[in-house]
């Protein structure tokens, strides 16, 4: 059973009542989440499980005692994220709004007064409600990704016009407006806020940087994958500095965790290993809060498994 097919009969489900949910108190809301957090457990108890396989790997890369704690820990988390989104969603934003704690804000307000920043943060369990609570302190440009099922693109839309921020849609806007805008945000002085773990299949290691798919050969998880440049091209053209970080969530906070930031170069698939490098770093630091673990690429990498489709 792949993440993809998983996400969509759950999204069909839960939608439904989505709405009636989101206005009732948190342990009605905790109740009905949790029934869709069987569906993650079936996944990962039927025989020859590939998530039950993929936890494995990060098991293991990450250095987590139990897979099947890291499991559990993993679908109370998605299943807490996905209350802190339809929050959102819905418009009852002030709560969340007063989650946020950045333990290093003071640097974040530093690389700020130097100029424009590119934060890249993975799909985490409370990456849009940090993006949330992130837009009320400070001015930013946060580029989006609308899935192509037309029911969950409709209610991602909902959720971006909350986020209280500009943002972008980067699957359908003109490409040429999209580097336009992200480049004038930067050179103003402004934070861009990207999700960056999106993977495909590697570029060959006789050509690493494949222009027209605009993907650089990175290692990542002891496997070759393909990235966007987007990140190292744009950064390295604004001359700012690329940091990575991660969302970890609590029952009542919402933390943003930033790692090193790394300086671009004129060479991107430097650049590129260098913030996927940290990124990895983190991600392994709160393997539980990544919800991208599951993704059908991420899944294949994680378990080493070869090509990715």
């Amino acid at each position: 059973m792949s993440f993809t097919r998983t996400k969509d009969r759950v999204w069909v489900a839960y939608d439904a009542v989505a709405s009636w949910l989101a206005h009732r108190s948190m342990p009605v809301r905790k109740a009905g989440y949790g029934i869709f957090g069987l569906v993650f457990w079936i996944a990962y108890l039927l025989p020859g499980s590939t998530v039950r396989a993929t936890f494995a790997s990060l098991s293991s890369q990450s250095g987590a005692a139990s897979v099947t704690r890291l499991f559990h820990k993993y679908v109370r988390g998605f299943l807490l994220g996905v209350d802190r989104i339809e929050q959102v969603r819905h418009g009852y934003t002030d709560a969340i709004d007063a989650m946020l704690r950045i333990p290093e804000e003071e640097r974040l307000k530093g690389l700020l007064q130097q100029g424009g920043l590119l934060l890249l943060v993975p799909h985490a369990h409370a990456t849009l409600a940090m993006g949330r609570g992130l837009a009320a302190r400070y001015p930013l440009l946060a580029l989006v990704r609308s899935t192509s099922d037309k029911r969950r693109a409709t209610a991602e839309l909902q959720i971006y016009e909350n986020l209280g921020c500009e943002f972008l849609d980067i699957q359908s806007e003109n490409p040429t407006k999209v580097a336009r805008k992200v480049l004038k945000a930067l050179s103003d002085g402004q934070m861009v806020v990207a999700i960056a773990d999106r993977i495909r299949d590697a570029p060959r290691p006789e050509q690493p940087v494949v222009a027209s798919r605009d993907l650089v050969r990175a290692t990542s998880f002891g496997e070759p994958v393909g990235i966007a440049g987007w990140p190292g091209r744009f950064a390295w053209k604004a001359s700012v500095p690329i940091v990575p970080a991660t969302v970890v969530q609590t029952n009542s906070t919402i933390s943003l965790h930033m790692g090193a930031a790394v300086t671009p170069t004129a060479d991107l698939v430097e650049t590129t290993q260098s913030w996927v490098d940290e990124l990895e770093r983190l991600i392994k630091s709160h393997p539980d809060e990544w919800t991208f673990a599951l993704d059908k690429h991420w899944s294949k990498a994680l378990r080493g498994s070869g090509k990715i489709d």
